[in-house]
Order: C-alpha cells, then sequence, then structure tokens
C-alpha cells in the first residue's frame, strides 16, 4: 500500500504545485491589466476571465495536499476536551463523512463535466473555450482529496488499534 500512497502524494503535490502557480500568474496577469488599463487605456479582455477559472481550480487542487498536512480550519470546541482514543473515533467518523462527500462531488462532477463534454458546450466568456474545461476542477480536485480522507480514515484506524502512526503514507 505505501506505492499507493507514494503515487498519491506525488499527485496531491503535483496539483498543489500547479494550484500556487496559478495564482502567481493570476495576480502577475491582475498586475499587468491595471497598468495597461489606467496607463495605456488598453485593458486585456481575458484576465478576469482566467482570475475566475482559477478561485475555482486553485481551492479543488490544492485541497486534499492541504487536508494531508493538517491545514485545513478545524472547530475543536469539543473535540479538544476529548481523550484520544474519543479523538480518534470523532475523526475516523469525520474521514468516512468527508470521503463520502467528496466521492459524491467526484461522481457529480465527473457526470457533468463529460456532459458538456460530450455536447461541445462552449463557455459565456470572452475567451470561447469548452465550458467542460471549467467543470473539470471538480473531479480533478475531489478524487485525491476523497483518497485523502480514506488515508485519513486508515490513520485513524491504525490509532484506535493501537499502532504508531508516523508517516501519511498508506501503510
Amino acid at each position: 500500500m505505501s506505492r499507493i500512497g507514494k503515487i498519491l502524494d506525488l499527485v496531491e503535490d503535483g496539483l498543489a504545485v500547479a494550484a500556487g502557480l496559478m495564482i502567481m500568474f493570476a495576480m502577475l496577469a491582475v498586475c499587468v491589466d491595471v497598468v495597461l488599463r489606467y496607463l495605456f487605456n488598453r485593458p486585456t479582455g481575458w484576465v478576469l476571465q482566467f482570475s475566475e477559472y482559477v478561485l475555482l481550480y486553485a481551492p479543488f487542487l490544492g485541497a486534499a495536499y492541504v487536508l494531508k498536512h493538517d491545514g485545513h480550519i478545524n472547530v475543536d470546541l469539543l473535540v479538544g476536551h476529548l481523550g484520544p482514543r474519543a479523538k480518534a473515533w470523532f475523526g475516523l467518523w469525520s474521514a468516512i463523512l468527508g470521503f463520502s462527500v467528496m466521492c459524491i462531488v467526484t461522481y457529480v462532477g465527473y457526470t457533468v463535466t463529460l456532459d458538456h463534454y460530450q455536447r461541445g458546450v462552449p463557455s459565456l466568456g470572452t475567451i470561447r473555450i469548452p465550458e467542460f474545461l471549467v467543470f473539470l476542477a471538480v473531479p480533478l480536485g475531489a478524487a485525491p482529496f476523497a483518497l485523502e480522507f480514506l488515508r485519513l480514515a486508515f490513520r485513524q484506524i491504525a490509532v484506535l488499534l493501537g499502532r504508531a502512526v508516523d508517516s501519511p503514507s498508506l501503510e
């Protein structure tokens, strides 16, 4: 199983790097667009549309990486007062719920993306691109997110069984 974990790590790291690069490019493009608009009265037509797509892609592509590194926001008002075993049970059920939700999101995202691909639906923005490319962010990001929740569930089971879990790989 550790080979699967390593592959998942590579995919998540790659998606996180892609999300970061998209955000950096969008930031630079917006700065250039502002300069072109206000100094030369020649704005670009594509920066706003591209930035909107980045705001969809970046969270989906980076979510699994953030979960792997325990970077998501936690409200632990109740859980913080529980013992280690109760925390592990709570973590297990949270991971199962997260896995289930992300499986549904992946499936629905895949079916919508496939439908738009098969029908050849174009986007309505300044730059006409196939709409399925916009929706592709959902299954592309939700699938590794679901797998990361599954890995988290296995780690919680290991804790409940009294096994030490040092690395996040599927072992």
